[in-house]
């Protein structure tokens, strides 16, 4: 990136270069660098992550183990339909020839049959050895065997199909070298090898960065992308902030799942957050001697994921709360109920309110219909009890000069009334409801499957669900056992 030699006094000079990075990837980074003569001399590391700022490389994300060969290809694949969230190419066009190139791109060893197909056919029927290989890439890059790992109908149900599978399940990519191995000693014919090829896979980093993924889906991170808020009520927070929040964010989920218990309550339930000096100022608390470390703010009010900054500074507006977004994310991806697109779109103006009243009292005059309250009399309930928050995530007590009131109640999609008094109370009860473990199961299935859990049978989640209760909640252990159902035979 940068190969040059500099000088300083009057003809000071600086050289620059700049690298576009592939995130979930390693690379390698060679820095030689020294001075001769000259009496000072610096250099510096930077990156800018998506949506955040221009800062220096953390420690966090050095290490001093070489990565492993990885190929990226620069052809972009087709990705025409995003129907059930995630971009599939169902179509084939000439990006699919130029990207990718037999057994590597069979994931498995060619029969005879394929060797004829594949190989012999073609460069017996070309008059030279290029044309002949130019008609062996193209043959196998339209081979369906290639563009769709399982193929309906076709799908062998050996080891060497629940290697594929494994690979795309957990890394979207292709077996590593310990999976080949298992696969040509037919060593992954029983489920308990199954999983324990599946748990030694969940430690490469693909995997977490699979798993990263998901999380950008199940919190609908994409909203936090372009957050901006009012400059004169919020004169601290800055592109800057956000960053370390995203940041905080990100060490904590990490934390929770590939950590000793990898816990799914304590997405819910943790009470700290990882903070560093910028975010310690913000949110009052004592700033970290280095870096982020993990601290406890407002006294043990919060719980997780549900109150964590980034997440609440998202679903905000610029100048105030929004329990009515908030409420319906909760809703859906936390407490795991449906809801049905609303009749009619009612947009909330905030300058047709009475400036004395609350942002709970305009919620509730908003959506006092009869029509409205089929929704919500659920959303609302659950946006109310995360009021203590405002706008950028820090805890109040009062707005416009009246106590917060986060009490609330809500009727469950079983008939249960539940009683609310705040976001503890609301993370209490999302972390013991089964309904919510399903959500959380169906989620992270779906994400790593790329297909609903029903298409592996209509027992399936139940299972998963019962088997994640059974093992105390373990991420880790759930995400074995998805590998484990979706690499091998469907009924």
């Amino acid at each position: 990136v940068i190969d040059a030699w500099v000088s300083s006094g009057p003809d000071v000079r600086e050289e620059t270069g700049r690298i576009f990075l592939l995130g979930g990837r390693a690379y390698p980074l060679r820095l030689d660098f020294f001075t001769y003569k000259e009496k000072t001399a610096s250099i510096e590391f930077l990156w800018k992550p998506p949506h955040g700022v221009l800062e220096t490389v953390p420690s966090r994300v050095l290490s001093p183990e070489r990565p492993r060969e990885i190929f990226v290809s620069s052809t972009p694949f087709p990705a025409d339909d995003r129907s059930y969230g995630y971009e599939r190419g169902n179509a084939v066009s000439e990006a699919w020839f130029t990207a990718v190139l037999t057994e590597t791109a069979f994931r498995r060893p060619l029969t005879d049959e394929d060797r004829r197909q594949f190989i012999d056919a073609l460069f017996e029927s070309s008059d030279s050895p290029d044309k002949a290989v130019k008609r062996c890439v193209l043959a196998v890059m339209q081979s369906p065997r290639f563009l769709y790992p399982v193929i309906p109908g076709s799908d062998p149900g050996d080891s060497w199909s629940t290697a594929s599978k494994l690979a795309i399940v957990l890394w979207d990519s292709l077996p590593d070298s310990p999976l080949v191995n298992a696969a040509s000693k037919n060593q992954l014919d029983r489920p308990e090898r199954i999983l324990t090829q599946a748990k030694r896979m969940l430690d490469d980093p693909r995997a977490k960065a699979k798993m990263r993924g998901f999380f950008h889906q199940w919190l609908e991170l994409d909203r936090a992308q372009d957050v901006t808020k009012d400059s004169k009520q919020f004169p601290q927070f800055t592109p800057a902030v956000m960053t370390d929040l995203r940041t905080s964010l990100d060490l904590f989920l990490d934390d929770v799942v590939w950590g000793q218990t990898s816990d799914y309550r304590r997405l819910l339930l943790d009470d700290e957050l990882f903070i560093n000096a910028r975010l310690a100022e913000l949110y009052g608390a004592k700033a970290p001697e280095s870096g982020f470390q993990r601290v406890k703010l407002d006294g043990g009010k919060r719980a997780g994921v549900v109150t964590h900054p980034y997440l609440l500074t998202a679903f905000s507006y610029h100048n105030n709360t929004s329990p009515i977004h908030r409420g319906v994310f909760l809703t859906r991806n936390i407490v795991g109920m449906t809801l049905k697109p609303p009749p009619e779109a009612i947009e909330f103006e905030d300058a047709k309110f009475d400036p004395k009243l609350t942002m709970r009292e305009k919620v509730t005059e908003l959506t006092r219909s009869k029509a409205c309250m089929g929704c919500h009399s659920t959303i609302n309930p659950l946006g109310f009890s995360l009021e203590n928050f405002d706008a950028i995530g820090r805890w109040r007590v009062k707005e416009k000069n009246k106590p917060i009131d986060p009490s609330g109640a809500f009727t469950t999609e079983e008939g249960q009334t539940v009683e609310l008094n705040g976001a503890r109370n609301l993370a209490e009860f999302a972390a013991g409801s089964e309904p919510a473990h399903r959500a959380f199961v169906r989620h992270l299935f779906h994400h790593f499957v790329k297909q609903p859990a029903a298409a592996y049978g209509f027992e399936t989640l139940d299972r998963l669900t019962d088997s994640f209760e059974d093992n105390q909640f373990n991420i880790r252990h759930l995400l074995a056992e998805i590998a484990l159902t979706a690499s091998t035979p469907s009924p």
